[in-house]
């Protein structure tokens, strides 16, 4: 919630989610938790508890007496269970539809066990509830962005809503080029969680389709259970895997800079932060023509597309790690690009650009009324 333009408030259901960013001491931090648990009781329980923890939250925040309101995504429902309670004027930033009610359930993030297997199998009594709420909550959103032109059709597809597309940046003073005459290790790079929606396996089929020797694989990635079958997939494949989880961004923007191409084959990506990254580390990408890779990797200039198909992906690979040229070429327009078209400072402007006009529009409607000019309150 913004009071003004250098004020800020943050509330959170869970504020370790925010420790990683950085948040400024000044900024006060209000902590709202949620109930908690990982059994399904829990998820029941934070699903009937969600419109009315809503209500409360938005009567707090209304009170506080802010001037906008910025909302983000909901680990229970998605779109967030205070849209339709506030009165203060509110932005939502919906990074993507509820992807659990869309796409087939073999790539649904899923447990083990039987829990797991109701949720693959779509039998998951629950799973109805959370998509009515997220559909209530989202199509009560007075204003909406999102990040990429793909995302906004998939909003609009299935919610009916209108939303603007701001594009995320990357931070290029964190993200930067390997030292002058440092050598690259010429590996395979795929970054993601994982979870199938993130496509490594995908990398590694198509690693598979270029002759021995192959380029060795290294999978960064911050979460989840997959590593296991992973393996067995390399190890089936002849892959070489090196699997590098939950390491330190420095060693994550080493990653980078020490690859000799970035594989992207994530599934319907919303917006495709990855290739943003190597480019800013001025390495090559190869990225599959799909989803929010279209509006960050621009073919042939600072990247290659290619089509869902393993073989395809294998050869571009192999024709970027085989001509140093080209590779030098695509990392070179690519951190030009980041430079002038991807930076952090052009992102957050344009935000704060919306909730500036989203924060005075009540007030000149009212001025409008009363004959008298209206004023940004602090």
């Amino acid at each position: 919630a913004r009071t003004t333009a250098d004020e800020a408030v943050i509330y959170t259901g869970n504020p370790g989610v925010h420790e990683f960013v950085g948040i400024d001491d000044r900024v006060p931090v209000i902590e709202r938790r949620m109930h908690r648990g990982d059994g399904a009781i829990d998820e029941l329980w934070r699903l009937i508890r969600s419109p009315a923890d809503g209500a409360r939250l938005a009567a707090e925040i209304d009170n506080a007496g802010y001037d906008v309101v910025f909302c983000h995504a909901s680990r229970v429902t998605q779109a967030p269970d205070v849209l339709p309670f506030l009165r203060t004027p509110s932005l939502y930033y919906a990074p993507e539809p509820l992807r659990a009610a869309d796409e087939p359930k073999q790539l649904v993030r899923a447990s083990d066990g039987l829990r797991g297997a109701i949720n693959r199998l779509g039998l998951n009594p629950l799973a109805p509830r959370r998509e009515r709420l997220d559909r209530r909550y989202m199509q009560s959103a007075k204003h909406i962005v999102t990040h990429s032109h793909f995302t906004q059709g998939r909003l609009r597809d299935r919610y009916g809503v209108d939303s603007e597309v701001v594009h995320l940046g990357v931070d290029s003073d964190t993200f930067t080029p390997p030292a002058t005459g440092a050598t690259r290790d010429g590996y395979v790079l795929s970054v993601g969680a994982l979870h199938p929606l993130k496509g490594h396996e995908f990398v590694i089929e198509a690693l598979a389709t270029i002759p021995p020797p192959r380029p060795r694989l290294v999978v960064v990635a911050d979460r989840g259970d997959a590593g296991g079958p992973l393996r067995e997939l390399a190890d089936a494949s002849q892959v070489e895997l090196d699997l590098r989880i939950r390491i330190p961004l420095t060693e994550v923007v080493s990653a980078y800079q020490r690859a000799g191409v970035v594989a992207c084959a994530q599934i319907r990506e919303p917006f495709g932060l990855v290739p943003l990254e190597a480019m800013a580390c001025e390495t090559p990408v190869v990225a599959v023509a799909d989803g929010g890779f279209r509006e960050t990797v621009s073919d042939q200039v600072t990247g290659l597309l290619v089509p869902r198909d393993a073989h395809a992906m294998g050869a571009a690979v192999s024709r970027v790690l085989t001509n140093p040229a080209l590779a030098t070429q695509l990392g070179a327009a690519g951190r030009r690009a980041v430079e002038s078209e991807w930076t952090w400072e052009r992102c957050t402007a344009q935000f704060d650009r919306m909730l500036e006009e989203i924060a005075r529009a009540p007030l000149a409607v009212a001025a409008a009324g009363t004959g008298r000019s209206a004023g940004h309150r602090p």
